[in-house]
């Protein structure tokens, strides 16, 4: 809502820097971004040859301006306010942003235009940050979804430098010179070339004049011609082309390409929607027909990529087994002309509109959510009007525009207007060739199939369910947080002693609604030979309800701009649900029914089943996964915590559908029940409703079992086996050096997380040596998650395989050194406030506040226990941090895990790194 005494304010500086603030006040944060209108297209050939240039730039503007001269300042002083600060790079543009708390908005905006302007560029700053790009190199080429994403742009934009990855090639970007940096800094970052946006609690007019002031000696220069080749759209003759690339990876992933408009064509919106009903929803026709129906791929997706320019690709990726993919391909084809000659119904592109406007609700719900649009549309000839313009469009888009659509594809297609590029796994398919996949579409494509009309569904609304009396809240057991009267608790007594809690926070200020119902469950009640019963449960839960099968039910959320998914860890079952205001109550009821009456039907329960195997195979390519996968095993010996969060392959195997309904049974042994709510919703239909169904459900099917006690696990010793590897053939090793921490109720664990928090982190221990000083990593880190039971203190680390001794000691060093000798109070206030920042952040989100307000009662602490969560970070000293480390290293080894190629260093039993050095 404009506000005249602190209006959005939209304007160019006098030195032609464009200006969009919008203060808002629903949170104390503010989001700051300077967009520099300059990308890798930018890199001239004599400044680059193949790409790479932008990117090192962005990484080296953060390493000291003459205001910040010290490595690591910048990051440092923003973490110590409570913020973070980040960049990217893309084709076009270089985004500078910095979330922090509101305290901070004229101080993050004055630090990030220093960034911008002042960057000294130091040459051996350079010499070290190219050793981390070149890491980052090394994990974007490890990575097959960003290979195979790679090579499709570099087929479909061939002959412009987006052929080329943003982040440059190794062999280029190791010989870049600080004189070749520098003359592209000061070519392109001029104020008349950038867009400074903040959005937050701030006042405008304050802040305009803050910048008008900091940017009196940044001076505009002539903006370089910019030079554009255009891709030919327009051919006499296309040839289709294809690439293959194999490696050491698990399931076949497959990108097909064809042309679409660009960023500002007055059609880029239709194809939008063309995009989503064909793959971009869960109920568009490929989800539904090659996943769902036909199973012959793990997961499909369809969108549009609409640059500015020089034009758009319509791309459709899959991933799944090898040797459906031929077959896949040929189905993508047929339900492209299928819907090019039979337009899409009504209610698919209601389904979609609402999904799409759903979207534009939920962009809003963050300061960050915000200044993305803002800068997006600011990129734009309409600037501010562009989102407006095109939801405008887009709710106009008609079913015979989407055929129209559909028969232009067709044509493309047809013509070989069109580039694949696939990742396959070494050994498999050995026969196949990069014509077998330009053929199936070929021959798909100019094959004449019969028309088939879409099924068309439409689902009745349920009604409302009755009203209590108008006193109804005075026949409640209910609570308010002292801390924020505006959190509350409604307890309710259910059958057999059980009780059932509500956690609320209501606020109007956007039409959203989360919630989450949370009790114990999880792995921890799973038999030592069916790991993974708990998540296909959970799985299987959503997969259609007594009233409505799969394809009814996920129609109506989408329908309805709704999502509902279950979870199982290792000590909590878990089911959310977002939507807007308006749905919200139907979707807590639909969210109910699968709890309370789910289907369970054999069908879904094969589907499931494959599915999930499919999901543990493809894991394989993640060596985060295995790293998890290796270590659980060696932090919790002989215990369900080792337990893997999906099962195996082998696990699965032993579990039938019976045992997922006796799971599901189990679920109702739990004393308390928690079902939280946060947003804009009517309290008394909800409670009115969660009361109903629940005891509904204990009057007449609960049956009273034994609920066992759960074991906590013991701690490793010296004697078991403290090290994992898992031969991956990357280029890097991935390494974690971890040991066993405290339960969630321990309240020594704030005092951990501040520990881990000086560890991690742009302005932390381990960046600024392992990363900044010895160029080990683009990737570290240093983290505690707490469990029920007991948690898990990590350090990680991703480099090159013959780095890996020198990183495993480096980690293990700092832990030790952490424990041995005080932290300075300047990394424990660093620590706090970048710990309660992220959290002030994160509490913009109405799903956020709904995990909050239940995962504190389930854990068996207060309802309102997160909101002293300031008080308790605040209250850790330097002191607090060393004792809890020494405490917990005293009591059990380190625990080392590497996922890497075979010549990765691994420690023996002997090694010394196996021991605390106290």
């Amino acid at each position: 809502m404009f506000n005249k005494k602190n209006p959005i304010i939209h304007r160019y500086l006098s030195n032609g820097m464009e200006v969009y603030l919008h203060p808002s006040d629903f949170a104390p944060v503010v989001s700051i971004q300077i967009l520099v209108k300059t990308g890798s297209l930018d890199e001239e050939d004599q400044e680059k040859k193949e790409g790479g240039m932008a990117h090192v730039l962005e990484h080296m503007l953060f390493k000291g301006t003459k205001k910040y001269p010290l490595t690591g300042q910048i990051a440092s002083t923003v973490e110590f306010e409570g913020g973070d600060i980040n960049a990217y790079t893309t084709f076009d543009h270089t985004n500078y942003h910095l979330t922090a708390p509101s305290t901070f908005a004229l101080k993050g905006s004055e630090l990030l235009l220093d960034v911008v302007q002042n960057s000294t560029l130091d040459k051996e700053e350079l010499t070290r940050e190219l050793e981390v790009i070149i890491e980052e190199i090394k994990r974007y080429r490890d990575n097959p979804n960003a290979v195979v994403s790679h090579n499709l742009f570099a087929l479909f934009y061939e002959g412009t430098r987006m052929a080329n990855p943003v982040i440059g090639f190794e062999e280029v970007v190791q010989n870049f010179k600080r004189d070749d940096i520098y003359h592209f800094y000061k070519k392109w970052y001029i104020p008349n070339n950038m867009i400074f946006i903040a959005s937050g609690d701030f006042n405008s007019q304050e802040m305009l004049e803050h910048l008008t002031k900091l940017s009196e000696d940044f001076l505009p220069q002539t903006l370089p011609l910019r030079e554009r080749p255009a891709l030919s759209v327009k051919k006499e003759k296309y040839e289709p082309k294809a690439l293959i690339e194999r490696g050491s990876w698990q399931e076949i992933r497959v990108q097909l390409a064809t042309q679409a408009p660009a960023l500002e064509d007055h059609d880029m919106p239709i194809w939008d929607v063309f995009a989503s009903i064909l793959g971009e929803i869960d109920t568009s026709r490929l989800n539904r027909i090659l996943r769902d129906e036909m199973q012959i791929v793990t997961s499909i997706d369809c969108s549009c990529y609409t640059p500015k320019y020089p034009c758009g690709m319509l791309g459709i990726g899959f991933f799944g087994m090898a040797h459906n993919s031929l077959h896949a391909l040929k189905i993508i084809v047929q339900e492209i002309r299928r819907l090019s000659e039979v337009p899409p119904t009504r209610e698919e592109l209601t389904r979609v509109l609402n999904t799409l406007k759903a979207q534009r609700i939920y962009s809003r719900e963050s300061m960050d959510g915000i200044s993305r649009c803002a800068g997006l549309s600011l990129q734009t000839s309409q600037k501010m009007e562009f989102e407006n313009l095109y939801m405008q469009s887009v709710s106009k888009v008609t079913p015979e525009q989407i055929r129209a659509t559909a028969q232009k594809v067709m044509t493309q297609l047809e013509q070989g207007n069109f580039h694949i590029s696939v990742t396959l796994a070494n050994e498999a398919l050995p026969e196949i060739t990069e014509k077998d996949f330009i053929n199936a579409v070929l021959h798909s494509a100019n094959m004449i199939h019969p028309n088939k009309e879409p099924l068309e569904l439409s689902l009745r609304q349920s009604n409302k369910p009755n009203y209590l009396k108008e006193d109804w809240l005075a026949f409640y057991q209910k609570k308010s947080s002292e801390t924020n009267p505006d959190v509350k608790q409604i307890k309710i007594a259910l059958p057999f002693g059980k009780v059932l809690k509500i956690n609320y926070r209501l606020s109007k200020r956007l039409p959203v609604t989360s919630g989450m119902l949370l009790l114990q469950g999880g792995m921890m009640s799973e038999p030592s030979d069916k790991n993974g019963t708990s998540g296909l449960m959970a799985s299987m839960l959503t997969r259609g309800t007594q009233r409505q099968n799969y394809r009814k039910f996920i129609e109506e959320l989408e329908d309805n701009a709704s999502s509902i998914s279950a979870f199982a860890s290792r000590d909590l079952f878990g089911m959310r649900f977002d939507s807007i205001s308006e749905n919200s109550l139907r979707t807590a009821q639909m969210l109910l029914d699968c709890l309370f009456r789910p289907e369970f039907s054999y069908s879904e329960w094969t589907r499931t089943h494959k599915e999930t195997i499919e999901v543990i195979i493809a894991q394989k390519d993640s060596p985060n996964a295995v790293l998890a996968k290796i270590s659980h095993p060696l932090l919790f010996p002989s215990h369900r915590y080792s337990f893997s969060g999906i099962g195996t392959e082998q696990s699965l195997s032993n579990i039938v559908k019976e045992d997922i309904h006796k799971n599901w049974s189990d679920l109702f042994n739990a004393q308390e029940f928690v079902f939280s709510i946060a947003g804009d919703f009517d309290l008394r239909s909800f409670v009115n409703l969660i009361e109903t169904e629940f005891k509904t459900f204990f009057d007449s099917f609960y049956e009273k079992k034994e609920h066992p006690k759960q074991s906590t696990p013991p701690f490793p010793t010296e004697h078991d086996e403290l090290v994992g590897f898992h031969e991956l053939q990357r280029e890097q090793a991935h390494i974690t050096v971890s040991f066993r921490s405290y339960p969630i109720s321990d309240p020594r664990r704030t005092a951990l997380e501040i520990g881990a928090t000086i560890l991690a982190g742009q302005g932390g221990r381990l960046f600024l040596d392992l990363r900044d000083k010895k160029s080990l990593a683009y990737a570290v880190s240093a983290s505690q998650s707490p469990n029920v039971l007991a948690g898990v203190f990590t350090a990680y680390i991703a480099t090159a395989a013959h780095k890996s001794r020198e990183a495993i000691e480096g980690l293990k060093s700092h832990i030790e050194q952490l424990a041995q000798e005080l932290p300075t109070l300047d990394e424990v206030k660093r620590a706090q406030q970048t710990v309660l920042g992220s959290q002030s952040i994160e509490s913009q989100h109405h799903s956020y506040q709904a995990s909050q307000l239940a995962m504190s009662d389930v854990y068996g602490l207060e309802f309102d226990n997160f909101l002293r969560f300031t008080e308790r970070v605040n209250a850790v000293t330097p002191e607090m941090v060393s004792s809890v480390l020494k405490s917990l290293l005293s009591e059990n080894p380190p625990v080392i895990t590497i996922v890497g190629p075979k010549e990765t260093w691994i420690p023996n039993k002997n090694d010394p790194v196996l021991k605390w050095n106290l």
